[in-house]
């Protein structure tokens, strides 16, 4: 295999002095097999254990389930694999763009006690989970009194999603001196009750820079949806997910219009997550 990888590079380097074109792959650890090309057209096959990509240089890659334009390319399952296929004769440069989704929290609240199967995917996505979630199974969530565990719980994991689908456009300010304060005014516009306040506050409010504003943009179900689908047996009556694509205060954001409220009724399932610009 380390012939094969070296014989690899060493062509892609004498291919690199005969064309203008040249590759340039970012987050090289997660290759999982060769690289093989050709020109005309410029073709570059390549196995990898993600599913959200792009390309830069004006050049986009398709993908099922994330909401891309402008593309140039395309992608087949092999699974677990993801088979991606570049078709152009003047690609410039093929970066892969992530950003890791930061501690959601599902919280599962119903009116009558149950046990519920808990998947998300893709699941190769996920990075850590708390309890470990089992691939192919998910979690097992027991609903007693009122909520997870009787107790508030929650299910907790991080995932490598794409990085350049999400809205920045409407947001949050969160100042750096008023942070909590600022916290939990934006949650409120959502209806997060108290246990679901106080845990995101406490967390992001160690997690951020101390002396650092900024601005959360909200990224609501359906966006969630696109990019980590989340399915629960038995059905919840209500489900509500947001993730927040954090970043520094530098102008400000429109105000956020029309926020989708938390539905308390029956069977219901609360999400919150968040995610750093360049982490």
């Amino acid at each position: 295999m380390k012939k094969i990888l070296s014989i690899v590079v060493f062509s892609l380097l004498i291919l690199s002095l005969f064309t203008p074109s040249a590759i340039a792959l970012g987050r090289t650890d997660i290759i999982q097999e060769s690289i093989a090309y050709q020109h005309t057209p410029f073709t570059v096959s390549f196995f990898d254990t993600y599913t959200s990509y792009s390309v830069l240089d004006g050049f986009q890659l398709t993908h099922p389930g994330f909401p891309l334009s402008g593309l140039h390319g395309s992608v087949q399952y092999d699974n677990p694999l993801d088979l991606i296929n570049y078709h152009h004769p003047s690609i410039n440069t093929l970066i892969f763009d992530d950003v890791t989704a930061r501690k959601p929290n599902i919280y599962l609240y119903s009116d009558q006690d149950l046990v519920a199967r808990v998947r998300l995917a893709p699941e190769h996505a996920i990075t850590v989970s708390e309890p470990v979630y089992q691939p192919g199974i998910g979690w097992q969530a027991e609903i007693r009194d009122g909520s997870l565990n009787g107790a508030g719980d929650f299910l907790f994991y991080e995932a490598m999603v794409p990085d350049s689908v999400w809205q920045n456009e409407e947001g949050y300010i969160i100042h750096a001196t008023d942070r909590e304060q600022d916290m939990a005014s934006m949650l409120g516009q959502y209806g997060f009750n108290g246990k679901e306040c106080t845990d995101f506050i406490d967390y992001w409010d160690e997690y951020l820079s101390d002396d650092v504003d900024y601005v959360f943009y909200p990224q609501e179900i359906d966006a969630v949806n696109e990019v980590m689908p989340l399915s629960i047996t038995p059905t919840p009556d209500e489900v509500f997910r947001i993730w927040f694509y954090a970043g520094p205060f530098e102008t400000v954001p429109e105000m956020v219009m029309n926020p989708e409220m938390i539905v308390r009724d029956g069977f219901h399932v609360v999400e919150w997550g968040v995610m750093i610009q360049d982490e």
